[in-house]
């Protein structure tokens, strides 16, 4: 009898499990700590033998200096840690990492003893993203050992230097407080994704990007290692977690390492900002939408609760100029963490967003009916466990997904997706040059389908998709200048087809026409520091994905899993330099193959007499993008800064078209063979971002962006609308446009801040062409065709923002 589960009311369940966290008892974080010893004169201090490793803090700038005040009990384990000097990120990392430090414990009489002692760490701004010589290519900002002499309970603090956290082979990461400059972004760490090498829009303003050719589809979004459908709200609308709980985004257009798979694309990734240690909130209203984030530590700082979220009102707003259409949209976040002992910590996330389009009808009295709507949440339980020479993560993920299209008040279509998933990550340091990092997961899809109203989500069907797998890689500095990162995925995609029924069972066994297929992918990406300012990047790996939506909306996943995986091979080669004034450069070749896509957005034309069909919804496709990526960048918080980015690159289709058989007055007979590889639908030639800023002093700070990319390919050889080889041969104009940002900044008190912003995207009001209008002309044979053009899209934001 196959298993059966709902996962609808285990959803609900769970959310109980978020008051059971705020029942927690309050307990004393050192109430076992032992108060500290009278000062005598056989006291041995304690001797640290494994502190003092603090990453850089994502976000900060410049050079700054913590001492701790630390309690270590009488194994040498630190029970409590307090800022005695400091502020800001960096006393936040030092606290974050405090507790990971071990002491050989004090002695009075050869007897262990608590103890307080202090300590000093002293932050090194990164200079650039290769590490310097003697930092080169090490698997993780290593352990410092401690050094001097400690002859009482309190001592002069130690030294401890910190040249900056290792970020992946082939990674870009945003900082929120940089992002939060990007003029256009809105303030948004996701959106500034638009800023980036190797990234091309479908549309000005749109959220939605092929990345080195592939389509918005096949690039994963992360928050904190869950798999969310989406990271934006629909349309126009900003991310759907709110900026202040993001600490930093990280960015692989490609050859990402093992620990992320199952795309073909790029990944992004965002990590949240670790629980807080005093209370701090954050609030803003703008033109279309308001926000509040805020954090409390509970039980001396043990535990941690927090609560955000968004709502627009932009309905009101739309309903000047359109009165029969609404669009609203609003999103949470919540968060309870609680460190049950020094090396354990339960938590609790969860978020979820919701979006909806209304219309009606122009006669009087009609009502409105939702045209489009779209919701996802998520809940994830984790657990994690601190060891001596690493960590572990054990996470339990659920979450509902659900789309809806209305044709009229009473007719709609839906797809929800349940979803239940597992993750096991587990890390250690096997040496001072080696880290073993492994994972194993396994994720459920319950898909439930009502079509009957919309042949668009005909092509979805109900069914039970698992994905299960392992992976594993090793950070290895094989020479201070040489670091290389070996790793694999053993991936296993499955799909059964299910009952119709929403909030049905789940049929694991039982069923018929089930398919599963494995999956291998090796990964391989090295670093070969050249000097002090420079280094050499190589990234190689495969990757494969389930078929997928050409847009990501959650719930629409297509169920063609019988017609294969889609796979790609990404490879790429670069270098990092180090310039004069804070600059940092980054060059990057690469190609990336796929096979067997499913890009709708591709050109596959079939022809039935005079009527053409050029959709790629059911058909696969192969593909490439190739090219070369440019990012000269300094930090955005600096007082003067400035950033430019440029993509030249190819993206190609190869079809395997059909016959094209006198399709109009013209007799044609063109075998398949001759359409070969055309230009994507989206190929941009040129793909350029130009962004400065100043800080004006007076708390007065500006900022603009210039964006430029190449209109993208069209076919203006046309028979009565029927395009003919070769393929988009011809291109639509360029598009540019111009983003503002303007910040008044005040100072409340000690920590707090208010802000006005004035920020506005496409400030030139230009229109984009988005497509070609072709008018069959009396007397001629071929169509007449000329751009077509949408917008302009432009977005004002005049908002209030305060910090506390």
């Amino acid at each position: 009898m196959a298993p059966a589960l709902t996962l609808r009311s285990a959803l609900w369940a769970c959310l109980a499990c978020l008051f059971f966290f705020v029942s927690l008892p309050a307990r004393a974080a050192g109430e076992d700590a032992g108060a500290p010893a009278p000062a005598v004169p056989d006291i041995v201090p304690p001797v640290a033998i494994d502190a003092g490793s603090v990453p850089y803090p994502a976000g900060a700038t410049g050079d700054a200096v913590v001492v701790v005040e630390i309690t270590t009990d009488t194994t040498g384990q630190v029970k409590q840690s307090k800022i005695v000097e400091g502020e800001g990120r960096f006393a936040e990392a030092v606290l974050a990492e405090a507790p990971r430090w071990t002491f050989a414990p004090a002695r009075r009489a050869d007897v262990p003893m608590a103890a307080r002692i202090r300590m000093r760490v002293e932050f090194r701004a990164p200079k650039v993203v290769p590490a310097t010589e003697a930092d080169a290519g090490a698997p993780d900002a290593a352990p410092r050992k401690a050094t001097g002499v400690i002859t009482g309970t309190v001592e002069e603090p130690e030294d401890v230097r910190v040249h900056g956290q290792r970020k992946e082979i082939g990674q870009t990461t945003l900082a929120a407080g940089e992002v939060r400059q990007m003029p256009g972004a809105f303030g948004d760490a996701f959106r500034a994704l638009e800023a980036l090498p190797g990234v091309t829009p479908i549309l000005s303003g749109a959220p939605y990007f092929f990345v080195r050719g592939a389509p918005p589809g096949n690039t994963g979004y992360f928050i904190d290692g869950v798999r969310v459908p989406i990271l934006y709200h629909f349309a126009l609308g900003p991310s759907v977690i709110h900026p202040g709980l993001i600490d930093h985004v990280d960015f692989f257009p490609g050859g990402y390492p093992a620990r992320f798979g199952r795309f073909t694309g790029g990944i992004l990734s965002g990590e949240t900002k670790a629980p807080a240690r005093e209370f701090h909130g954050e609030a803003n209203i703008r033109l279309f939408d308001a926000g509040v984030l805020g954090e409390a530590p509970f039980a001396d700082g043990r535990g941690s609760v927090l609560v955000g979220g968004r709502i627009s009102y932009s309905a009101l707003l739309l309903s000047l100029v359109a009165p029969n259409t609404r669009v609203s949209y609003w999103d949470y976040q919540g968060r309870i963490s609680y460190r049950v002992s020094d090396r354990d910590t339960l938590s609790i996330f969860a978020f979820g967003s919701y979006d909806e389009v209304l219309n009606r009808g122009s006669e009087a009295g009609a009502q409105f009916y939702p045209l489009f709507r779209t919701e996802f949440h998520r809940i994830d339980l984790r657990w994690d466990h601190r060891t001596s020479r690493g960590n572990l993560r054990t996470a339990i993920t659920l979450g509902v997904d659900n789309s809806l299209a209305g044709i009229s008040g009473n007719t709609s279509s839906e797809v929800i997706a349940e979803t239940l998933g597992i993750r096991n990550e587990y890390e250690e340091r096997l040496s001072s040059t080696a880290k073993l990092r492994l994972g194993a997961d396994a994720i459920l899809y319950h898909y439930s389908v009502n079509a009957e109203s919309n042949a668009l989500f005909q092509s979805f069907t109900a069914r039970d998709d698992v994905m299960f797998g392992v992976r594993g890689d090793v950070v290895w500095r094989v020479h201070p200048r040489i670091e290389i990162v070996p790793g694999v995925r053993l991936d296993m995609f499955t799909s059964r087809p299910a009952p119709q029924t929403p909030g049905g069972t789940i049929n694991l066994v039982a069923g018929k026409g089930g398919v599963g297929i494995p999956a291998f992918d090796p990964r391989i990406a090295s670093k070969i520091t050249l000097s002090k300012k420079a280094a050499f990047i190589s990234t190689f790996g495969m990757a494969h994905q389930p078929p997928s939506s050409a847009i990501p909306i959650p719930g629409l996943d297509l169920g063609t899993l019988n017609e294969g995986l889609q796979s790609s091979v990404q490879a790429s080669q670069g270098l990092e330099l180090a310039l004069p004034l804070d600059f940092s450069l980054t060059t990057t070749a690469f190609v990336q193959n796929y096979l067997n896509l499913t890009d709708q957005f591709a050109t596959c034309i079939t022809v039935s007499g005079n009527q053409a069909d050029d959709s790629c919804v059911s058909k696969r496709v192969r593909g490439r993008g190739y090219g070369l990526e440019v990012l000269l960048r300094r930090d955005l918080t600096k007082r003067i800064t400035g950033w430019i980015s440029y993509t030249l690159s190819r993206s190609t289709r190869e079809t395997t078209g059909p016959v094209i058989s006198s399709p109009g007055p013209v007799s044609l007979n063109l075998p398949a063979s001759s359409l070969g590889d055309v230009l994507a639908e989206f190929d941009r030639t040129h793909v350029f971002n130009l962004v400065a800023a100043a800080d004006l002093g007076a708390g007065w700070r500006a900022g603009a962006r210039f964006y430029l990319y190449s209109g993208k390919p069209y076919t203006a050889t046309q028979i009565n609308g029927i395009p003919l080889p070769p393929y988009n041969q011809d291109r639509l104009p360029a598009f540019w446009r111009i983003d503002f940002r303007l910040e008044k900044k005040w100072t409340l008190g000690e920590r707090g801040s208010i802000s006005f912003v004035f920020e506005g995207l496409n400030v030139t009001f230009n229109r984009e062409a988005i497509g070609a209008e072709c008018h069959t002309t009396p007397g001629q044979i071929f169509d007449v065709c000329k751009p077509s053009y949408f917008g302009p899209v432009a977005i004002p934001s005049i908002g209030v923002e305060g910090f506390y």
